[in-house]
């Protein structure tokens, strides 16, 4: 047993160290919401774990490839060593325990959170509809406690301290709603809707980033985050009171809100779409060799069915094809009309003729 004493030592002085180092070093980006802490917490235990069984392997191949190396002039067999079954049944049974301890406390913590199951609904959270798509993020605030009226955005806002429920979709591909700082992250999958909540409790401004390859723009997919104090996010709510706009500057909220300018530029720069910048009441050369000229029957049927006419130079199938269903749902009960809105922002994108 003294031939062991040595390596033991060592093994409990290097576990000490890789578990002061781990516990020490600063893995994480700063904590902004309540899930935060226990997501934290699982993460750490688990490098904890690592450091002491990597100490205690790496101690024990350093210590024989030091005590029992070959020495020069020794060309004889090494001796015969039988199996130790009750070593093998300890390092059998020892990890099994600990992956499910750590399976077990995974789960604990996945269904406080209602990842596992739907938790008791909270009359006071505040719901989000997010919209994942090529390649931006909008958000809907359905009217409720505090929101007086139903409207949508292309930045997140929340209140500090306030639960909030994301009903997160996607009308084209695969992404994931991710905002590191509040840690958690749920996919947007077409055609179902995932919920996710998050307490936000730390007020800053953040982004939330999209962690599933998407496509061209994905590594730019990403919108502004900020939590406010209760009055910053009532406020928010009243400056989103679009009753005053001009169909204009509605049509520049839309564009933001639903993605558009994440493949169309409105100062001439090429993107996945055709530019905006001095579009309407051009003639467009579409694919085949056609020529129409861009009125207002040209972008409504582009905005509606994309297919229909593609631009020459562009590829078919980037575009949803599912703006005619969500403007219908969208505009319900509302006095305007959002394609009318985008059509008349489209038309204000002109060349600049200014020297």
């Amino acid at each position: 047993m003294k031939k062991f004493a040595v390596p033991i030592i060592l093994t409990v002085i290097f576990g000490w160290l890789a578990l002061w180092f781990t516990q020490t070093y600063q893995w994480f980006p700063m904590q902004a919401s309540a899930e935060a802490v226990p997501v934290d917490g699982m993460i750490l235990l688990s490098f904890e774990i690592l450091a002491v069984v990597a100490a205690l392997v790496m101690v024990f191949f350093v210590y024989a490839l030091v005590v029992f190396r070959r020495r020069p002039g020794d060309t004889a067999d090494g001796p015969h060593f039988h199996s130790h079954n009750g070593l093998e049944i300890a390092w059998t049974i020892v990890p099994l325990i600990i992956v499910m301890g750590m399976w077990w406390h995974g789960v604990q913590v996945a269904d406080s959170m209602g990842l596992l199951r739907e938790l008791p609904s909270d009359a006071q959270a505040l719901q989000i509809n997010v919209t994942g798509q090529q390649w931006a993020w909008s958000f809907e605030y359905p009217k409720q406690a505090g929101v007086p009226e139903s409207f949508s955005s292309d930045r997140l806002v929340l209140p500090v301290d306030r639960t909030a429920v994301f009903s997160i979709s996607s009308p084209d591909v695969m992404h994931s709603f991710w905002i590191p700082e509040m840690r958690m992250k749920m996919d947007a999958i077409p055609g179902r809707v995932n919920k996710m909540r998050l307490t936000p409790n730390k007020a800053g401004e953040y982004k939330v980033r999209c962690a599933e390859l998407c496509g061209t723009d994905h590594a730019y997919m990403e919108s502004p985050v900020q939590v406010l104090a209760a009055e910053g996010f009532t406020k928010f709510v009243a400056d989103n009171d679009i009753s005053k706009l001009s169909p204009e500057e509605r049509g520049e909220k839309w564009a933001k809100t639903y993605g558009c300018v994440g493949c169309h530029s409105i100062d001439g720069k090429k993107m996945a779409g055709p530019t905006w910048k001095d579009l309407y009441g051009h003639e467009v050369e579409l694919d085949g060799g056609t020529k129409v000229k861009a009125d207002e029957a040209y972008l409504k049927t582009s905005i509606l069915d994309p297919n229909s006419q593609i631009v020459l130079g562009f590829k078919p199938n980037v575009m949803p094809k599912t703006f005619q269903d969500r403007f219908t749902k969208d505009n319900a009960g509302k006095s305007f009309d959002e394609v009318d809105d985008l059509i008349a922002f489209i038309k204000s994108a002109k060349v600049d003729t200014q020297p």
